[in-house]
Order: structure tokens, then sequence, then C-alpha cells
């Protein structure tokens, strides 16, 4: 009896260690890790963004959509409602999901009507209510509202739980709130509202979600923190144009293909970043500063360059643009000065010169009738006067015109002829002297008439 229950007892414990390795190795297959998906929770469609940002999600061997989103959901300490449906398990709900701040986009607003017999179905507006805040679940907002799902762009048409994801896929989870995804991009047969031509967002989604995975190494790189809000800030625009899409995951990928630079490299980026914003309103003062901003850039290398911004480099050579125009307009007015400051060295010198050698004014002693018609003046001699010019008209106060000039200085008497009958002459004289090549004039003397008889 004693043999029969020790036989008995090494059975049992056989069978124990046989059950306990199965489920090992159950537990084991179970937990094998395959790879890696993208996942995110999105409320575009009421102008809230993300619930849950992309994130990076390990794969294991057997799970389904549904019980990653589950977890996620857990994980950010969200509770669901969940129900069955005949395509499998539905996402009905998530508890305080809706923060309040909702603004329906107008490009939801302005979609077509639905008609479903006598019933027209109205896209909702800012006065949509949420019948289920703090809620988001099916119904919210508007009668087709609810969440949806797609992998890698596509929504398909089964249950999360009977889909099983790959390593790669793109898992968005997103709140439809008119035409039963039609606002997401989907055309759902019997939506009955031609959906929305969307952009794709999966590469730029999942490139987030990479970044988020190592989100303080990507932001040591200086203006990685504006290309990332950037990038966001196209992602969670529902109606964001592909290009806006395809040019922040450019961006991005930018910052995070970098990953082979060195902490010292950064730094130096983020230090001719900062010399360069350091370089404010441009003078002529800040010329050695500019002049230091762009040895400092010019050291960087071909991948440090890359990184800094093309409105960061603008900047700099919009500084030396202006600095080469100040010098140029610096140039012309010292030029302009300086022929300011000759030009009145000129006019004091020849001020000098004229104060030196202007002749005295002379006067007229005499005038006296000769014969034929003609006249004699005489004047006095001015010692300093090289010569004379005499000038004569037939009115007191204008019409002069020089009829001679004297070039010795002791000839002081000019006789006038060919003067008219009963008409009345006036003569009067300026002495000249010249010097250097420059002739200098004296005042006019004394005017003197003679009427001719």
């Amino acid at each position: 009896m004693k043999k029969k229950n020790t036989v008995f007892f090494k059975m049992i414990l056989l069978m124990m260690i046989t059950i306990c390795w199965w489920k090992s190795v159950v537990i084991s297959n179970a937990s094998e890790k395959i790879g890696t998906v993208t996942l995110s929770i999105e409320k575009f469609t009421i102008g809230q963004g993300y619930l849950i940002e992309p994130t990076q999600v390990v794969l294991h061997e057997g799970d389904t959509c549904a019980n990653l989103v589950k977890d996620i959901l857990k994980k950010n300490n969200y509770e669901i409602e969940a129900s069955t449906t005949s395509n499998g398990w539905y996402l009905s709900g998530i508890k305080n999901a809706d923060n309040g701040t909702t603004k329906i986009p107008d490009v939801i607003k302005n979609m077509d009507t639905q008609v479903n017999g006598e019933d027209i179905i109205y896209p909702p507006d800012d006065t949509a209510k949420n019948v289920a805040y703090p809620d988001l679940s099916e119904f919210s907002y508007h009668r087709n509202a609810g969440w949806m799902y797609s992998v890698n762009g596509e929504f398909p048409n089964v249950g999360m739980a009977a889909w099983i994801p790959k390593d790669g896929d793109v898992i968005r989870v997103q709140f439809t709130v008119y035409g039963l995804g039609a606002d997401l991009g989907s055309q759902y047969k019997d939506g009955g509202v031609r959906a929305l031509n969307i952009a794709n967002k999966e590469k730029l989604t999942k490139k987030v979600a990479q970044f988020n995975e190592q989100k303080g190494k990507w932001l040591n790189i200086y203006s990685a923190s504006d290309r990332y809000n950037y990038a966001m800030e196209v992602l969670e625009k529902l109606d964001s144009k592909q290009w806006k899409v395809d040019d922040a995951l450019e961006q991005l990928e930018q910052i995070m293909n970098k990953n082979n630079l060195t902490i010292a490299q950064i730094e130096e980026i983020n230090k001719v970043k900062q010399k360069i914003n350091a370089i404010g309103t441009v003078d002529l003062s800040k010329e050695s500063q500019i002049a230091e901003a762009r040895k400092s850039y010019n050291a960087l290398t071909s991948e440090q360059k890359e990184l800094i911004s093309a409105d960061t480099l603008k900047v700099l050579t919009d500084a030396e643009k202006k600095i080469v125009s100040l010098k140029a307009e610096k140039k012309t007015q010292d030029e302009a000065k300086k022929k300011a400051e000759e030009a009145a060295k000129k006019k004091v010198q020849q001020e000098a010169l004229k104060k030196k050698y202007t002749p005295s004014k002379t006067s007229i002693k005499s005038i006296k009738k000769l014969k034929k018609n003609q006249a004699k003046l005489t004047w006095k001699k001015v010692k300093n006067a090289t010569g004379y010019e005499v000038y004569q008209s037939m009115k007191k106060n204008s019409g002069y015109k020089k009829v001679k000039t004297i070039t010795k200085n002791k000839t002081v008497t000019y006789k006038a002829g060919k003067l008219k009958k009963k008409k009345t002459y006036y003569f009067k004289i300026r002495t000249y002297r010249k010097a250097g090549g420059t002739t200098y004039y004296g005042n006019y003397s004394n005017v003197k008439k003679m009427k001719v008889k």
C-alpha cells in the first residue's frame, strides 16, 4: 500500500511539472516580441488634437488591435466602453476623453448634407453638443459620431479584435463626427456623404512616434522643438495639405537623421544660432559681431549646417548685406563731407586771396566832350590794379556793356567815339587785377554822364 502511494505521488508530481512547463512555454510564446507598431488616439474632427500622441508600442505574438488599444488607454488612465457587433469588438466610448474645447473644423461644417429617405442629416456646427460629456462616445456631437480605426491609412471592415497587426504598422484610432468616417476620408458604403480628401499622414505619424520615443535626445538639437511643434500642428489640422505633411516630415527627418552628431557638435550648432539671433538691430558697431557669427557658421560641418534653419541663416545673410550697405553709405557720406570740407577750405582760401588781391575802387574825375561826337573820360589811378574796364550805357541804372579793357595801370583815360547826337550816355569804370591765373575785380566807380548835342 505504501509503495502504491509513492508511485501515485510521483505521477502527480510529474503531471504538475509538465503543466507548469507547458504554461511557461505558452506564456513565453505569448509574450515574445515580434516588432513595433505606431499607435495614436485622435480627436481632430472636433478640433481637440490628440487624446494620446503617436506612440511606439511593442508588438507581441497574438496581439490584436483591440488589446493594443485597450492597453495604451489603460496605461494613460482612460476607462473604455466597448461592445460587440456583427463586425466584432467595437470601441463605443472613452471616459473623460472630451476636454470641452470643441471646435468643429470648417471643412466638416461645409460637407454635403446626407439624405436618408425623407430624413436630411446636416453636418455639425458650433452649436453641436456632446450628449455624453465629458465622455467621448458614439453619438457625441452628432448621430453619425463614433470611434473608428485605420491601419496604414486604410479603414478595415472588421472589428479591432479581428485585426492582427504586423511589425511597422501605423494604427490610428480616430473619432468621426459626421458621415460615418467620411470626415476622416473613409467612404462608407452606406454613409451617403462624399468623403473628404484627407492627406496621408501615416509616415509623419510614425516619425513623430519615433521622435517621442527619444524626445530628450532629439531636443538637444537646436530648432528640433520648432520642427516637432510644426509637425504636430500639421498632423492635428484635419485638412492639412499633402505638401505641408511632406514638408513637416522632411524637416523632422533632417533632425532625426543627424543622430551621429556628438553632444559637442550639437552644442556648437546651438552656439552659432545664439550668435546669429543675438545680432539684433544692425549698425556699423555690429560689424565684428556679425563677422564672428559668420566665422562660427563656416566652421560647422555640412551636417551641422543643415540643422541651422533657412530663417536663421537669412538673419545672418541679411545682416551682412546691411553692413555692406551701411559701409557704402558711410563712404558716400565721408566723401561728401570731405568734399564739403575741401570746398569750404577752398572758399576760405579764395576769400583770403580775393581780399588780398582785389584792387581798390577807382573814381571818374571828369568827362569832356571832344570833336566828332567823342568824349574823354579821366579817372583816378589805382596802384594795386592791373588795368581797368570801361562800361557804357544809355540808361543810368542798367544796360551797361563793356566797351574797353585797358591793360596798363598807368593809363587812366579813354576816348569814347561814335556817340549819337541828342543822346545821353552814362559811363563807369571797374578796376581789375590778375594774380595766380585768376582775375580779381574791384567795385564799380561812380557814374558820369554826358549828353551829346
